[in-house]
């Protein structure tokens, strides 16, 4: 039994062995078949590519890229197609072609391709499109490549080398680079000098730093430059103290100011504690620019710092200094700033006033609400702005409660000021205060409460605005309290009865004047359930009542008053009923319906045997405009030979033929030949003569 299972143990032993030799066989062939097949992709690409030229069909090459992609996480497979595109380069291929595989080996390239790409170095044509590739490789070989063809490139190509050799950093070229730096031929010494300050190594900045005093003009300006990126990079590095010492000595010793700014800004940067000193140093200097330059500096400051000692300096810098001074408060919020701010509000500049007052919007509390209140209620232009908008864009918790605080109080021109700063802080817990306002005996108070409500009250207190519309006397104040309920009344939800409040109300209002604003409110309310009592009052026995519906009615939202109002026009024997009704009559045509556009036309018609006024007729042409048919346009046509209406009709066919659907262009052309003939409007001619050359 023992070696029956012995046998079994070994057959199995066996038959395992085999299976794993197997897998391990197919594993290790599969990414050969895999990589033949695509090396022969490969080759089928590049034969295509090599005769690519600039402007035809990019397809073999999106492939190509496509593929490398994929065969990035096979290396085996990279460095096959990296050799069959190191051939490429060898051959005949177009320069188009040969770009383009530069381009990919930027991505793959390795040792292997540096030879290639540094023979086409020798040639100006192909020189840039090598470069692009070695300046990507990072092996070392080929910034020894591009070391090595430096000696002996010349022109442009050694430009190009030059920046290839600053962009990969590499150190090794400092020392060639520094002796370039004094080259007779501007271009290389400049790119010398712009390589070095990429490079930005110890011995770059070295290098530079003896450049600076041995160079002048532009040359020594690109120097300063790199010098200062020298700085920037070694700081970066973590080498704060050598950056330190640059830009202190560039800050100290430079006279460019432009420079001078710049190792401010790396002073400040590397030294955040001691960067207020560094700052106030240059708020006490006569030097305007650098103050400009320090000033901003302060918005980069940490929140934590106290700046108590560049606060301090703040009256003693000219105008423009302060100005930025208190804008760069305003943008850090430096509370700390705010009895500086208030001291520059009283300024004899205006300029200074109006940077503080804007500053208090950031920084100030609701202790400067009267203050502004009060600069904005007795100043004028910039100031009053600048107090105004500090004041609706004032923070703070309590700001809002305090501004409904003051109102009672104040006198009359701040209590204005105090409701207009409501509106646009959107104050709704300050409805109640309004309401109390709106009576106000100052006209101008209750004028301003009363549009303020229209934004502020809620539903609520339609009530209350409407005894306030009632109470009214000044008819211009009336109007705004119209408004106002209007506004009011059309916040109610149930669209359909947002005039009940008004209309519970109306029967009870004895005052005419009042009763005929309620009347007109309904109107441009626009509920419907208002339509019976409008039409009721349009047989009141007071005219007054009367021109009030008949007002209303003209601006109702849709056309279903229009036949009302048609009737007083051919009923009524007051003029002014009549002239009122037919312009609300055509107003209401304008407004877009169901009808056709011939039904329009007659109706417009209608209007225009009604109207005796030219006024009117001229608002007939004006809505017949409006339409968009060959019948319209016959029908204004007949009114070019109207001379009260010509100029009218000219403009009114000129808007048909430009709107019309259904031209019928001989007529059309007809028509606006007769324009060309008896029209004195030389801009109207020259838009009728544009339209006939594009029908034509």
């Amino acid at each position: 039994m023992y070696q029956i299972k012995k046998g079994l143990s070994i057959v199995i032993l066996t038959i395992l062995l085999v299976v794993v030799a197997y897998l391990s066989f197919f594993a290790a062939c599969m990414p050969k078949v895999l990589d033949r097949d695509s090396i022969s992709e490969v080759e089928k690409l590049l034969s295509e590519i090599k005769v690519y030229n600039f402007g035809q069909s990019r397809e073999s090459l999106t492939a190509l890229s496509g593929l490398v992609r994929a065969a990035l996480e096979s290396p085996d497979l990279i460095i096959q197609i990296e050799k069959e595109m190191i051939k490429f380069l060898k051959s005949d291929a177009t320069f188009a072609g040969k770009q383009f595989i530069c381009g990919q080996l930027s991505i793959i390239g390795t040792e292997e391709a540096v030879p290639a790409l540094a023979k086409m170095l020798s040639d100006e044509k192909t020189a840039d499109i090598a470069l692009y590739a070695l300046e990507r490789i990072p092996d070392p070989a080929s910034g020894k490549a591009l070391h090595e063809a430096l000696s002996e490139a010349e022109g442009k190509v050694k430009i190009g080398i030059i920046n290839s050799l600053g962009q990969r950093k590499d150190i090794k070229s400092v020392g060639t680079l520094e002796k370039l730096v004094y080259d007779a031929e501007p271009q290389i010494a400049q790119s010398a000098v712009v390589a070095l300050g990429k490079i930005a190594d110890n011995s770059a900045a070295k290098a530079l730093e003896i450049a600076k005093s041995k160079t002048t003009g532009e040359l020594r300006g690109r120097v300063l430059d790199a010098y200062l990126r020298c700085a920037d990079n070694l700081f970066e590095q973590g080498n704060t103290t050598q950056a330190v010492s640059i830009y202190r000595e560039l800050f100290n010793k430079e006279e460019l100011t432009y420079i001078r700014a710049a190792a401010l800004r790396g002073l400040v940067q590397t030294n955040k504690e001691g960067a207020i000193d560094i700052i106030l140093a240059v708020l006490k200097s006569d030097d305007q620019e650098l103050q400009s330059v320090a000033i901003g500096l302060i918005r980069e400051l940490p929140g934590t710092l106290d700046l108590k000692k560049i606060i301090a300096e703040c009256p003693n810098l000219s105008d423009q200094g302060q100005i930025q001074l208190l804008t760069a408060f305003a943008d850090r919020s430096e509370t700390a700033a705010r009895q500086a701010v208030l001291d520059a509000t009283k300024h004899q500049d205006e300029a200074v006033r109006v940077a503080a007052l804007k500053t208090l919007a950031k920084i100030g509390t609701e202790s400067d609400i009267a203050l502004l209140a009060h600069v904005a209620a007795e100043s004028a232009g910039a100031d009053r702005e600048a107090a105004r908008e500090s004041l609706y864009l004032l923070r703070g918790d309590s700001v809002d409660q305090n501004i409904i605080a003051q109102i009672p109080d104040a006198d009359s021109k701040i209590k204005v000021e105090l409701v207009r700063s409501i509106v646009q802080r959107n104050v709704v817990d300050a409805t109640r205060t309004l309401l109390k306002t709106a009576v106000n005996p100052d006209q101008t108070v209750r004028h301003e409460s009363i549009r303020a409500l229209a934004i502020i009250a809620a539903p609520e207190f339609i009530n209350e605005l409407i005894q306030i519309l009632i109470k009214e006397e000044n008819s211009e104040i009336r109007k705004e309290a119209e408004r106002s309920v209007v506004a009011v009344a059309r916040k109610i939800q149930d669209k359909e009865n947002q005039a009940e409040p008004v209309l519970n109300i109306l029967p009870s209002v004895e005052n005419s004047e009042a009763k005929s604003s309620l009347l007109q409110v309904l109107g441009k309310i626009g509920d419907k359930n208002a339509l019976p009592v409008l039409r009721n009052t349009l047989k009141s026995e007071k005219a007054d009542y009367q021109e009030a519906a008949i007002q209303a009615l003209s601006v109702w939202h849709d056309a279903e008053p229009i036949h009302d109002l048609l009737n007083v026009v051919k009923t009524s024997n007051n003029e002014t009923h009549k002239i009122l009704a037919l312009r609300g009559y055509i107003n209401l045509l304008k407004i877009e319906s169901e009808r056709t556009d011939k039904e329009s036309i007659n109706l417009y018609l209608t209007a225009m045997e009604l109207a005796t006024e030219l006024s009117e007729k001229r608002m007939v042409l004006s809505g017949l405009a409006a339409l968009r048919s060959m019948e319209a346009l016959e029908t204004t046509a007949q009114y070019l030979d109207d001379p009260t209406l010509q100029p009218e009709a000219e403009v009114s066919v000129v808007r048909l033929v430009q709107n019309i659907r259904d031209a019928d262009n001989k007529r059309v052309i007809e028509i606006l030949n007769k324009i060309l003939e008896i029209t004195n409007n030389s801009s109207l001619r020259r838009r009728v003569t544009n339209i006939l050359e594009r029908i034509k």
